[in-house]
């Protein structure tokens, strides 16, 4: 069995930081994701690490930037 994976990288600016996000893209494989795009934001000191789904990898950026800006839950 074998996943075929994209990866988009994404730079966001969060305040005075910059973080690159590793966006993958699911192109096949027997993988079952919540939508088909997803980034993993690792754990920090006072928060969980978060998985973000999304319909396309913008969207997925967009999300991550938000949740990296305040940390908030993907609701």
């Amino acid at each position: 069995m074998c996943v075929i994976l994209k990866e988009h990288r994404y730079v966001v600016q969060v305040g005075a930081v910059n973080h690159v996000l590793r966006i993958e893209e699911l192109i096949s494989g027997p993988a079952v994701w919540g939508a088909k795009f997803r980034v993993n934001i690792p754990a920090d000191l006072n928060s969980r690490a978060e998985i973000i789904y999304g319909a396309t990898a913008d969207e997925v950026a967009e999300l991550a930037a938000d949740f990296l800006g305040g940390r908030k839950s993907k609701a």
